[in-house]
C-alpha cells in the first residue's frame, strides 16, 4: 500500500499530470481512497471527471493498474490522451492488435514498465491472460461503465460477470467502480457483484444545471426529421449529435438532414467499416461537420466538450441510456439542450423488442445441447449463426449463454462477435435450468422496469429535471441555469414547435404530402405483413392511430412496429390510403363475413 500524501501533494500530482488546478466535487475524495488502496464506488453524471478518479491514483502508485472497459473505441481514447501526461506508462490489450503486440503489451505490464493497462472485459475468461499476470503486483482494479456488472442495469454485459474473482485472483489491492449511470438498486448491485469490501462511495448528484431538458411529441419519420432539422437550423444548435434508434434510420436522417440544412451530415453505426467510422469520428471531434447522426455505437469514447445540441431520434430503451448519451452536450458548462423526439410509434417498438427478447426453457436448454454437443475435451466453438436461427436472434443467443455462465455451466471465452467460444463446467441438470429460468425472468423484469421508467419521464407532467433526478435517488432540488424543460419552460418546445411547423407548411405550399403519404403507406404494409392474426381494415386504422380496445390489447397488436406511429391523423385520413392501397392492388382482401388484409408482391 502507498503511504497517504498529503491534500498539497495531491493537488500538485492534479496540476502536474492533469493541468487543473483544482478538483471538482467528489474527485480529491475517491483519488484518496484509491491512493490508500480503499474499494471506491463512483457515481458521477457523465462529464463530470470520473476517468481521472482513477487514472490519477494509478499514476502516483508504484504497481499496475488494470482498467475495464468495455468499448475498444473508448480505451483507445483514453490511452492516447493519457500517452500525452505519462509517456510509455499506458497500453491496452485489444482483439484489434495481433497476438505479438498484446504479448509486448503483457511484457511492458510484468517488467514494471506500465502503470495503467486497459483490457476488454472478455480477456478475464482467458486462463492465459491471468496467469501472464499472477506474478505482477497488481494495485488499483477499474472497472470503468460498472453498471455493465449488474442485470438491473441499462446495458448489462454478461462478460462482466467474473471480474471480482479475476481481481482477487491477481490479488488486486483495490476495486474502484465507476459508472454515471446508476440508480441506488443498480449502485447497490453492483458492490454486491463485485464484492466490494467497505467501500469509499462517493456520488456527485446528477443535475447539470447548463442543460435544458425537452420532449416534442412527434408523428411519423417524416415529422421527427423536419422537427428534428428545425431545432438545428440555427448554427447556434451546433455541434449536434443525433441519436437514431437503428443503423438503417441512421443513413435515412442523416440524408434528409443534409438535405434540410444544406450541410454535410455523416451517419455513424457499427454497420460501416472501421476507417468509415474513425473518419467520421474524427471530422466531428475536429469541427470538420457539425451535426453527426449516430446509433448507440457513438459517444462512450466521445468527449467533444461544446456540443451544444443532443437530440434522440427515438425514444431509448431507458432513462439511464436517455441520460447518459444527453450527458454528452454541454460538457464545457456552457448552455446546450437535450432534445427527446417522441411518438407512440416508439413505445410500441419497446413492447416488441422486450417480448421478443424473453427466453423459454426451451430456448436455453436447446442453447445448452448445442454447446455440449460441439464441445471437443470439454472446449466449444461454433459460429453465433449455428445457433441463432434468425440474425435478429443474436442477442437473444447472448443473452442465454451469460445465464448459462452465471448458473455455473459454461465459462465463455474471448471470441470475435459472430463466433462463440468457451468451456463446459457442468451439465445443463435441473438445477442449472432452475437458476437460468430465474435469470431470465430477472432481465425480463428489468426491462420492463425500464421501459416504465423511460415513458414516466416522456409522457409525465411533472419536471423533466426533477424526475431524472428522483429516478436516480438524488434528493437536491432541481436547479437550473438555462430554461429547465418543456415543462417548466413551456416556450421551449413552442419554439420547436413553431419552427418545424414553419418548414413544413413551407415544404408543402405546393398543396402535396408526398412524403407523409409515403411513410403511411409503408406503414399500413408493414402492420398488414406482420400482424398475427390478420387484421381488417379497421383493425389496421385502429392500430396506426394507437387504439386501446380489448381485441388489439389480447392479441398484442399494441406491439406491432407501427402502432401509435400516425395517432395525429384523422381514423378517415388512414382508412382512406388503406382503401387507395387497395384501389392500386397492393393490398388485398380476402372477402367473406370477416375480410381480413393481404399484402400483394410488388
Amino acid at each position: 500500500m502507498v503511504e497517504r500524501p498529503m491534500t498539497p501533494t495531491l493537488h500538485d500530482a492534479l496540476h502536474e499530470h492533469f493541468g487543473f488546478s483544482a478538483f471538482r466535487p467528489g474527485q480529491e475524495e475517491a483519488v484518496r481512497a484509491a491512493v490508500d488502496g480503499r474499494d471506491v464506488l463512483v457515481v458521477m453524471p457523465t462529464g463530470a471527471g470520473k476517468s481521472l478518479c482513477y487514472q490519477l491514483p494509478a499514476l502516483l502508485r508504484d504497481d499496475l493498474s488494470i482498467v475495464v472497459s468495455p468499448l475498444v473505441s473508448l480505451m483507445a481514447d483514453q490511452v492516447s490522451a493519457l500517452h500525452a501526461r505519462a509517456p510509455g506508462r499506458v497500453a491496452l490489450v485489444n482483439a484489434q492488435q495481433d497476438a505479438a503486440a498484446n504479448q509486448a503489451v503483457i511484457d511492458r505490464a510484468r517488467s514494471g514498465e506500465l502503470r495503467l493497462l486497459y483490457v476488454a472485459p472478455e480477456r478475464f475468461s482467458s486462463p492465459g491472460f491471468l496467469e501472464a499476470l499472477r506474478e505482477t503486483r497488481i494495485g488499483l482494479f477499474v472497472v470503468d461503465e460498472a453498471h455493465c456488472v449488474s442485470q438491473w442495469g441499462h446495458d448489462f454485459r454478461p462478460d462482466y460477470f467474473r471480474l471480482a474473482d479475476a481481481a482477487r485472483w491477481l490479488r488486486a489491492a483495490a476495486i474502484v467502480a465507476s459508472t454515471a449511470t446508476a440508480t441506488p438498486q443498480v449502485a447497490a448491485d453492483i458492490a454486491t457483484r463485485l464484492k466490494l469490501s467497505d467501500p469509499v462511495r462517493v456520488s456527485t448528484g446528477f443535475d447539470r444545471p447548463n442543460l435544458s431538458f425537452c420532449v416534442v411529441p412527434c408523428g411519423a419519420a417524416a415529422d421527427k426529421h423536419r422537427r428534428i432539422a428545425a431545432a438545428l437550423e440555427d448554427p447556434a444548435a451546433r455541434p449536434a449529435i443525433v441519436y437514431a434508434g437503428t443503423r438503417r434510420g441512421a443513413d435515412a436522417l442523416a440524408a434528409s438532414l443534409e438535405a434540410a440544412l444544406r450541410i454535410e451530415v455523416p451517419a455513424y453505426h457499427a454497420g460501416l467499416s472501421r476507417d468509415d467510422r474513425a473518419q467520421a469520428q474524427r471530422r466531428f471531434m475536429d469541427g470538420e461537420v457539425e451535426v453527426v447522426v449516430a446509433t448507440n455505437a457513438f459517444g462512450m469514447g466521445v468527449d467533444k466538450a461544446d456540443v451544444r445540441t443532443v437530440a434522440h431520434e427515438s425514444v431509448p430503451s431507458s432513462l439511464e441510456a436517455y441520460y447518459q448519451e444527453a450527458g454528452r452536450a454541454g460538457r464545457d458548462g456552457n448552455p446546450a439542450r437535450a432534445l427527446l423526439f417522441a411518438a407512440q410509434r416508439d413505445k410500441g417498438l419497446h413492447v416488441f423488442f422486450i417480448e421478443r427478447g424473453e427466453v423459454s426453457d426451451d430456448h436455453i436448454a436447446h442453447v445448452a445441447r448445442l454447446l455440449t454437443a460441439t464441445a471437443t475435451d470439454g472446449r466449444y466453438e461454433l459460429a453465433l449463426d449455428d445457433v441463432a436461427a434468425d440474425p435478429d436472434d443474436a442477442d437473444q443467443v447472448r443473452a442465454v449463454v451469460g445465464h448459462l455462465a452465471q448458473a455455473g455451466v459454461i465459462a465463455p471465452s474471448p471470441a470475435p462477435v459472430d463466433r462463440l467460444r468457451g468451456r463446459i463446467l457442468a451439465p445443463f441438470d435441473g438445477r442449472a435450468r432452475a437458476a437460468c429460468r430465474v435469470l431470465a425472468a430477472d432481465g425480463t423484469r428489468a426491462r420492463w422496469r425500464q421501459y416504465r421508467s423511460i415513458w414516466a419521464y416522456v409522457e409525465g407532467s411533472r419536471c423533466r429535471r426533477d424526475t431524472i433526478l428522483r429516478h436516480f435517488g438524488d434528493p437536491s432540488a432541481p436547479r437550473a441555469d438555462v430554461p429547465c424543460c418543456d415543462i417548466c419552460a413551456p416556450e421551449t418546445t413552442a419554439a420547436l414547435t413553431a419552427a418545424a411547423g414553419n418548414r413544413m407548411r413551407a415544404a408543402s405550399s405546393d398543396g402535396t404530402t408526398g412524403p407523409i403519404v409515403t411513410d403511411l403507406d409503408e406503414a399500413i404494409l408493414g402492420v398488414v405483413e406482420t400482424a398475427r392474426p390478420p387484421l381488417g381494415r379497421n383493425k389496421v386504422v385502429e392500430v396506426l392511430r394507437g387504439g386501446r380496445s380489448k381485441v388489439l390489447l389480447r392479441n398484442s397488436w399494441d406491439g406491432l412496429p407501427g402502432y401509435g406511429a400516425f395517432d395525429h391523423l384523422r381514423a378517415q385520413d388512414v382508412l382512406d390510403r388503406v382503401d387507395a392501397l387497395l384501389a392500386d392492388g397492393r393490398l388485398h382482401s380476402t372477402g367473406g363475413a370477416y375480410p381480413t388484409l393481404r399484402a400483394c408482391a410488388a
